[in-house]
């Protein structure tokens, strides 16, 4: 499949009829592919929560959801596994995944191990402009090292996937992996 195909596309999720128009893909390190629907308000006043679903557990209703939006170009992630920072704070850490949206930029997930081993790692998005991969790091990882008999990724839940502005398909909130 496309790998952007469902963008733009009203689709159901069929294990909870949860349905919504398909406004990112996020890919992870680890080989999975998730998408992001967003449902229609019906309280104009109020935005609904955004669901995130596996490739598998979607059908598609509409193929004409979105009109006259520009889908972008699918890139391979040349970032995936690499050690990377961002040059405005300067926090650096490995590549695990990133989200391509309709609406705005591409931003890719790092998670930053901090010094302290006692400490818990933590996931910062950023948008892809503000990154750098870290020419010839020890930290690198190749990924096809990681990835699983069937593909993983981070779920809804461990990243905190929430509703923001209506300029944003989704924002994902700074937190401590564990």
């Amino acid at each position: 499949m496309n790998e952007l195909a469902l963008l733009g596309k009203k689709c159901r999720d069929q294990v909870t009829g949860f349905e919504g128009i398909c406004t990112s893909v996020i890919e992870w390190l680890y080989g999975c592919q998730q998408f992001v629907l967003q449902p229609k308000t019906k309280d104009p006043e109020k935005r609904e929560k955004s669901g995130m679903f596996f490739e598998k557990q979607l059908e598609v209703l509409d193929d004409d959801g979105l009109k006259d939006v520009e889908i972008p170009e699918y890139t391979a992630p040349d970032m995936f596994g690499k050690e990377c920072f961002d040059k405005v704070t300067k926090q650096h850490g490995i590549c695990i995944g990133r989200a391509i949206s309709l609406f705005s930029c591409t931003q890719y997930v790092l998670e930053h191990q901090p010094v302290d081993p006692d400490k818990d790692s933590r996931m910062i998005w950023l948008d892809e402009g503000r990154l750098e991969i870290i020419p010839e790091s020890d930290n690198s990882v190749n990924p096809e090292e990681v990835r699983g008999s069937k593909p993983g990724g981070i779920l809804e839940d461990v990243i905190g996937l929430r509703p923001c502005s209506a300029e944003q398909a989704l924002c994902v909130q700074d937190h401590p992996i564990r």
